[in-house]
């Protein structure tokens, strides 16, 4: 079909039809109105069919690439829908990508209400009509258009599922759809009552008709009335009358050269020509906090089967969540959506939710005038669990433990026994997944299998009833530790591990072994070991808090057992400590890396020497302990210069470089930088991880900051950007975080670019969406709050910043977030709120005066000349410079260009103030070295943030 026929000529798709040259839309014959915008977006879906568009596509066509709220695609997008009403389906989202029209078009004539032609009428049988629909089928659309399309092209075609997934809602649509295409209409033979084989044809008699008698075992009686019949017959419920259903249904298509049947069944006929169409589960939104969750079929199910008797705004964000969580959990399932849908009175949407840990007992609120197996869950599970042979039983509910998904040689590994060949165990699976109670997991490579939450729920239930549960929990707990054992061994030997691709399929596994394993019925042994393999890989998916919590069981565990402390102590301890670092610089955190250096020290492993020496030097670093920190960089260096690792000789570097910068040492600490940074020998990804973060993006920010302290303002952009590069190329969270709060928007807000530090600070605040660590969760918050603040929000101190740098405790006086106080203290000031600037910078002083931070104190002592002038306006102008002399002088002493140019900036501003424009000259001359009008330094304002100094008047690479 042209993609182009909606330009040229009106077009239909479901019940809709679209008139381009009239600009009109029909719905059901109604004509309702979009709107322009909507009108010219559903033109461009329909034409690019089948395309991914996105958001920016859609608006430089519609929108003619003018500028847009944020969420205008979005908006019309939603009003499309709604007014498509049971086609909204035609619209797709694509997550991450865009938007795609999928709908079947048809050419419309010229008159589209004249309507269609009548069906040819043939001999009709004496029957019973299709059941009318008394609810709309929601959110299967495009399924039943599948199913009506393969109708016309084969004769039999098996609608395959799991129980309560909705084959025989599809089918009578369908058959309802496609009964004009058959001259002698459709009809619908209900197998679920039959309890046996011989019951079939007699079935299938009375559904066409017949007289209960024609229906012999052949259906031999039938034959020379059918033998000329044009009919649609659906064949419903076949699974567990399987191989009568499939000789029957077989014979009928012989005997019936013009028949074609529909059968619903948990697995297939297998019969010749046979077409299986596995009807999928309605879609669910992948997380609790999708924006477009009413967008997928789930949801729209589960509300409109709630209605209007919950009392919820169906605007409630909180309400949506809840209904995203219930159907993800009931996997999209409609038979549990509508069952779940009914205890919504009753118990509400929190309820409902909080309950579904025990779905067998609260999903039992079914319809009266249903089959019984269709009115409880467990009911429609025990009718798929009766009809599996001792083995298949066995081989499911030892799968039932496996959390995610799994291959074929780990179902193999986990189900088999003595009594049970591995061989078996395929074979057993392979009809598990006939038989719809095992599914294939999408995706590419490997084939990977799943059971559906409530599928393994059930099977657990009954493995625990065998009294089995022990003993394959045990041997689930035992296959994951040596999967995670064998892979952080390579981690340790610093092989390049895919813990994305590779392991992330087995988290949920990991978790739920861990569980058992800490449980009362668990194995406190296994659960060390578990605990200590799972290491590796929780730090490099950033799941800190995930990570401590464990460890601190097994710690706990370790000491009240007692014993010898051993290799498992050491790496418990390391790993406490970095999980701590990201959360707090305690001296809790101090200890747990103190006390993996000694035992590391006695078991002579360097490796985790260093780790702990490292962690060490960063508490003191983040504390502004540089007294301690310097020699410990030493000791590191001495260290680090046995190791054949060559991330260890680069952190070394690293560490005598920023602790040459805190002594006021910028020569050496800038040439001990750019050796790290420019180091061009590829690192394998297990080393560019070795100390939590990615060690490239840890050298390019420090080094952008150090390029800033003398006045490289372009260079240490680039080195800031590239810290970000590093870390994005590295794809790691936390290496992301970092990047973005201390090198991007550190650098950004001394350059003064709004536009680059506000797309610094989305990215930072979408980053840590992505993990739940709490300090950069709460450094996002401070930018944000920062902007907020500078836009004219004054409540956003209290309500947001200042909780968000108490929470960080110490790390908020750290080097490089001195500008982003000074920026604070300033932006304060221009909002009059001059007491709260003013204990910001206090403290910030109090500290670096404490720690005799050289870095920071320049800065921060012309931040509070500033604070002191907005205060008591001229009178305090001669503290004011007195203050800025030292800060001037210490910027001067060290070698801190750039503070020397900013204190510059506010003494110069001071003598304007005063009215003495020489004195303002003279104030900025000597660092400047180039004319400045006085007029321009009176409105200067405080600061000069982002005038770019250089002392050679040109860029040079770093």
């Amino acid at each position: 079909m042209d993609v182009c026929m909606p330009h040229r000529g009106d077009f239909a798709f479901g019940a809709t039809i679209v008139a381009p040259r009239r600009r009109e839309v029909l719905h059901h014959g109604i004509r309702v109105d979009i709107g322009d915008r909507a009108f010219d977006l559903l033109l461009l879906l329909a034409q690019s069919r089948g395309s991914v568009l996105s958001k920016q596509q859609i608006i430089a066509s519609v929108w003619h690439d003018r500028v847009v709220e944020r969420n205008s695609v979005e908006a019309q997008v939603s009003a499309l829908r709604r007014a498509l009403g049971d086609d909204r389906a035609a619209i797709r989202t694509v997550t991450g990508r865009g938007y795609q029209f999928i709908a079947e078009l048809f050419p419309q004539p010229a008159n589209p209400d004249k309507p269609p032609a009548p069906p040819t009428n043939g001999p009709a049988f004496s029957c019973l009509p299709l059941p009318a629909e008394v609810s709309p089928l929601i959110g299967q659309e495009v399924a039943i258009r599948e199913i009506c399309r393969r109708l016309q092209t084969h004769r039999l075609v098996t609608l395959v599922g799991t129980g309560g997934v909705g084959k025989t809602r599809l089918a009578l649509e369908a058959a309802r759809q496609s009964a004009p295409d058959f001259a002698d209409g459709a009809f619908v033979a209900e197998l679920a009552a039959a309890t046996s084989t011989d019951h079939i044809p007699t079935t299938i008699a009375v559904a066409l008709g017949f007289p209960p008698g024609d229906g012999t075992s052949s259906l031999d009686r039938l034959a020379p009335s059918l033998m000329s019949r044009h009919l649609l017959l659906v064949l419903d419920n076949c699974e567990h009358l399987i191989d009568g259903a499939a000789r029957i249904a077989e014979r009928l298509l012989h005997i019936a050269p013009r028949a074609v049947v529909l059968a619903t069944s948990r697995e297939p006929l297998r019969v010749a020509g046979e077409l299986v169409y596995r009807v999928p589960s309605l879609e669910v939104p992948p997380d609790d906090n999708c924006d477009d969750a009413l967008d997928y079929s789930a949801v729209r199910l589960f509300e409109e089967r709630v209605g209007a008797h919950a009392g919820l705004s169906p605007d409630s964000r909180a309400a949506l969540r809840l209904k995203s969580q219930i159907c993800r959990q009931l996997d999209g399932i409609p038979l549990a959506l509508e069952l779940a849908a009914a205890c919504v009175t009753s118990l509400g949407l929190q309820g409902v939710a909080d309950g579904l840990g025990n779905r067998f007992q609260l999903l039992t609120h079914g319809l009266r005038t249903v089959l019984p197996r269709q009115q409880t869950l467990r009911a429609a599970l025990d009718w798929s669990y009766d009809l599996l042979s001792d083995e298949q039983r066995s081989v499911l509910n030892r799968l039932s433990l496996f959390a995610g998904t799994f291959t074929l040689a780990s179902a193999q590994e986990m189900a088999s026994c003595e009594a049970l060949a591995p061989d078996a165990v395929v074979t057993a699976l392979m009809q598990l997944v006939d038989k719809s109670l095992v599914s294939m997991a999408s995706g590419s490579g490997i084939v990977r299998y799943r059971l559906l939450e409530s599928t393994r729920a059930y099977a657990r239930d009954a493995l625990r009833a065998s009294g089995a549960m022990r003993e394959w929990s045990r041997r689930h707990a035992s296959y994951f530790l040596e999967t995670f054992r064998t892979a952080a061994r390579r981690a340790e030997a610093h092989a390049d591990v895919d813990w994305r691709n590779g392991y992330v399929p087995h988290l949920d596994d990991l978790r739920a072994a861990m569980q058992w394993c800490f449980s009362a019925e668990g194995d406190m042994t296994l659960a060390v070991e578990l605990t200590v393999a799972g290491i590796p890989f929780l730090t490099h998916l950033a799941l800190l808090q995930e990570c401590l919590e464990t460890v601190d069981k097994a710690l706990e565990w370790l000491s009240v057992e007692g014993g010898p402390v051993d290799e498992r102590h050491m790496k418990l301890h390391a790993a406490r400590g970095m999980c701590l670092l990201c959360h707090t610089v305690a001296t809790s955190t101090s200890d747990a890396f103190e006390s993996a250096v000694g035992i590391a020290a006695r078991l002579g492993n360097l490796d985790f020497q260093l780790l702990g020496m490292w962690g060490r030097w960063m508490c003191h670093y983040l504390n502004g302990e540089y007294a301690q920190a310097i020699p410990l960089a030493h000791h590191f260096n001495e260290l680090a210069s046995t190791s054949s690792r060559k991330c260890d000789h680069l952190a070394a570097l690293r560490l005598s470089g920023m602790s040459r910068l805190f002594a006021g040492d910028l020569a050496g600490a800038l040439a001990d930088l750019q050796r790290a940074a420019n180091d061009t020998e590829p690192l394998p990804r297990a080393q560019r991880m070795r100390f939590l973060y990615d060690e490239k993006m840890l050298s390019h920010a420090s080094l952008a900051l150090t390029l800033w302290f003398i006045g490289e303002t372009e260079l240490a952009r680039q080195a800031a950007q590239q810290s970000l590069d590093d870390a994005r190329e590295f794809d790691h969270p936390v290496s992301i975080c970092y990047a973005l709060s201390e090198a991007v928007c550190t650098l950004a807000l001394l350059r003064d670019d709004a536009a680059a530090l506000e797309e610094a600070v989305s990215s930072l605040a979408a980053e840590t969406r992505r993990h739940s660590i709490s300090t950069w969760c709460a450094r996002a918050q401070m930018w944000q709050g920062l902007l907020d603040l500078r836009a004219g929000d004054t409540t956003v101190f209290a309500r947001t910043i200042s909780p968000a740098m108490t929470s960080i405790g110490s790390k908020r006086f750290y080097v490089s977030l001195s500008p982003y106080v000074t920026a604070l203290a300033e932006a304060l000031c221009r909002r009059g709120m001059i007491s709260e600037a003013a204990e910001v910078i206090d403290a910030s002083v109090a500290r670096a005066t404490r720690t005799d931070d050289k870095c920071a104190l320049p800065e921060l002592w012309r931040a509070k000349a500033e604070v002191l002038v907005a205060s008591n306006g001229d009178e305090a102008i001669p503290a004011a410079e007195s203050i800025l002399d030292e800060a001037l002088q210490m910027a001067r002493t060290y070698g801190f260009l750039a503070w020397q140019t900013r204190c510059s900036m506010s003494l110069a501003r001071l003598g304007h103030m005063k009215g003495d424009a020489k004195a303002a000259l003279d104030a900025i001359f000597p660092v400047t070295q180039q004319s400045v009008d006085a007029s321009d330094i009176g409105a200067a304002g405080p600061t000069l943030t982002g005038r770019k100094v250089n002392r050679r008047g040109r860029p040079r690479r770093y």
